[in-house]
């Protein structure tokens, strides 16, 4: 299988001091000093010692049910919606959200593995209603939908495991000043270094992660379900249950692949052949890596990470490239396909070398430009390992020639990989990940 050099690709290499020294002083300047997500609304306590104690991680029992979840929303979604609805990122008033569909109306995808009582939501599951209507009143929608796919339920005629529920919020304004009040809150906690002014935790005394660091035992402030209890009207929509259920019949089960599995078609080759495994997603695997790292190395990442999806308004946005079966989201910041990543050396690398270097690096920013039709992208690689804090941060702008090829180089891969019987037929990795890749012995190329 012959290779395909990127580096004849790359035209020019730019290295970008004006973007880099404005980057750094939009981190250095951001305010709030903490960025706030719904999810963190949802469990104030919780929030502020996933902060605090960010080595505290879930058990692996626990971690592997989350990834179940995340590989059911993203096969779901894909079944009956179309990539440009999935996974909106929304942000107001210093708040962050994902919402897992938006086309009309905001709708959440759940999973659980305890029946839900149809009869009740609002009391067997607020922080979901909690959830949407912190959504609709982020982009002004006054109804929303909860999906709820129920792993465990008996197997009957007459028993779905699906669930739809529609939710009206009519005073979406009093949404927004709870969401304010708890963001402030959690805010004050996180500078002061005090979390006793917060809510109890719901999970308190069901087996919390930080039941060891926590302080609910002395907490005098109750929970509170406040946003739940401004919901108006909660249904069980049966007939767009119906609908979604016939969807997914419809939808014929395909391997959908995502850009990097182009970039490295052996792992992917691999992996496509334990689907019956659960496999951490790629960000949850980048984010327990994150914890060997010094809190300063991981704060950065993460607020560089921030900064490349949201961004100022109108400046970071993601745009969804499909070629089926490939589809997938491409980082846009500042109008160019950009890409982060943090390199292992402990000095730098030359300009002129960067794509001999870091190929994989620059196969994935070209295939980004050559899928959405860009002559130039943007690389930032963070150096964890250089001491001196000025050269840690490096931001290039790298043009590709000839982006027909680079894109027909894209395609070929992905029809190699959809007929692959072997990985022998496929593109190597490159060659420092043998060392280090599970599949090596299979491969033949440890």
């Amino acid at each position: 299988m012959s290779d395909f050099d990127i580096a004849s690709y790359v035209s020019r290499i730019e290295a970008n001091r004006s973007v880099k020294e404005a980057l750094m002083q939009s981190l250095k300047t951001r305010r709030p000093p903490y960025r706030i997500s719904v999810t963190d609304l949802l469990n104030l306590k919780q929030a502020y010692f996933r902060r605090k104690y960010p080595e505290i991680v879930p058990p692996l029992e626990k971690q592997q049910l989350m990834w179940a979840g995340t590989g059911f929303h993203k096969t779901f979604g894909s079944a009956v919606s179309s990539e440009e609805y999935l996974e909106q990122f929304v942000e107001a008033e210093g708040i962050v959200g994902k919402i897992d569909i938006y086309e009309k109306i905001p709708v959440e995808v759940k999973t659980t593995s305890t029946p839900v009582d149809t009869k009740d939501l609002l009391k067997y599951r607020p922080t979901y209603i909690e959830q949407l209507g912190m959504y609709c009143a982020m982009v002004n929608a006054h109804e929303g939908e909860i999906i709820i796919y129920q792993r465990r339920v008996e197997e009957s005629p007459s028993t779905s495991p699906l669930v739809v529920y529609h939710v009206s919020f009519p005073d979406l304004k009093a949404i927004r000043e709870e969401m304010r009040r708890r963001r402030d809150l959690l805010v004050q906690a996180l500078i002061d270094n005090d979390p006793s002014d917060l809510p109890v935790c719901p999970w308190f005394n069901k087996q919390c992660d930080y039941s060891q660091v926590c302080d609910c035992a002395t907490t005098s402030v109750p929970a509170s379900q406040e946003i739940a209890e401004l919901a108006g009207e909660i249904c069980v929509d049966s007939t767009t249950c119906e609908q979604l259920l016939s969807k997914m019949a419809e939808a014929q089960p395909s391997q959908l692949f995502g850009i990097n599995d182009i970039v490295f078609p052996r792992k992917a080759y691999f992996e496509r052949l334990k689907l019956q495994e659960i496999a951490p997603s790629e960000e949850v695997k980048e984010e327990k890596k994150q914890y060997l790292r010094s809190m300063d190395e991981r704060g950065f990442l993460n607020a560089l990470r921030d900064s490349l999806r949201y961004g100022a308004p109108g400046e970071a946005q993601r745009i969804p490239v499909k070629h089926a079966p490939l589809i997938d989201l491409v980082q846009i910041w500042q109008n160019l396909p950009t890409i982060l990543r943090d390199p292992k050396f402990s000095s730098l690398v030359e300009r002129e070398r960067l794509p001999r270097a870091f190929p994989h690096y620059f196969l994935r920013l070209g295939f980004d430009c050559a899928l959405t039709e860009n002559t130039k992208g943007r690389l930032l690689l963070y150096y964890v390992k250089v001491p001196k804090e000025d050269a840690k941060l490096m931001v290039y702008d790298v043009n590709f020639r000839n982006l027909n090829a680079v894109k027909a180089e894209a395609l070929r891969r992905l029809e190699l990989l959809e007929k692959a019987t072997s990985p022998l037929q496929l593109p190597k990795c490159p060659s420092w990940m043998c060392s280090y890749c599970d599949y090596r012995l299979e491969c033949g190329e440890g």
